[in-house]
């Protein structure tokens, strides 16, 4: 097992892995996700099916791994982002992300309706991707804590998982947007920038703090907050559903 897992990491073994993905990454976005076969992946890459699933044993791996690697490119781009106003930092890294997954948009659009099913081992928010999740979260968390403007830590914790719930549906908006060269994302994530340089001055009052908190704890199960929330305990008798 130990020789198996040591030729995956050789020069030779990384170049056949990078082969094997590029290669389904292109058939998803050619055939779909759903149609295509690990057969087809492995003809594809020219290489054997026993070779291939020595590397990946499933489509979901394949997928899961450029998950995986989208998330540490954006964290290690996040970790010299140059300090200022949280505004900008958000700006920038949100706008970075993008530019990381548009040469795999396609493939990423064919795994639009699977990415949403919480029950996929692919799906955004299923148990698979659980560690995926609480990385990309800490990155926000980053962008946060090295802003020049930053608010206190209970604040920025509650900020990092909101503003990671905001790169998702932004990278939501992303993959739907048909406009060219995907115009129409650049203007809403530019609006998103504007409307937090408006409101930042007022997040930190008693009141808005508060709705924050609750909107972060609602979220965060979700978002790879793993604070303990309010949602742990028993609801109060005005949060309970009508």
């Amino acid at each position: 097992m130990s020789e198996e897992l040591d030729s995956k990491r050789t020069p030779k073994g990384e170049q056949t892995r990078q082969r094997i993905l590029q290669c389904a990454l292109g058939l998803f976005s050619s055939r779909g996700y759903e149609e295509t076969t690990m057969r087809e992946i492995a003809a594809e890459a020219g290489y054997s099916p026993g070779l291939t699933y020595k590397y990946f044993a499933s489509k979901e791996e394949l997928v899961l791994e450029l998950y995986q690697t989208l998330c540490k490119d954006l964290d290690a781009f996040s970790r010299g982002l140059p300090s200022g106003p949280l505004a900008e930092r958000f700006h920038l890294n949100v706008a970075t992300g993008l530019e990381m997954m548009a040469p795999y948009r396609e493939a990423l659009s064919a795994l639009f309706r699977t990415a949403l099913n919480p029950r996929s081992r692919v799906g955004v928010f299923s148990k698979e991707t659980a560690d995926i999740r609480l990385h990309a979260r800490e990155t926000y968390l980053r962008v946060v804590r090295g802003a020049k403007d930053a608010p206190k830590e209970s604040q920025s914790e509650d900020l990092a998982t909101i503003l990671y719930g905001v790169h998702l549906a932004m990278v939501l908006f992303w993959l739907i947007d048909e406009s060219p060269q995907t115009w129409r994302a650049g203007l809403l994530l530019a609006f998103l920038r504007d409307m937090l340089k408006l409101l930042q001055p007022i997040l930190w009052l008693p009141p808005v703090a508060q709705a924050l908190s609750k909107l972060a704890a609602i979220l965060g199960p979700l978002l790879g907050d793993e604070r303990k929330t309010a949602l742990s305990q028993k609801p109060d008798q005005d949060d309970k559903p009508m």
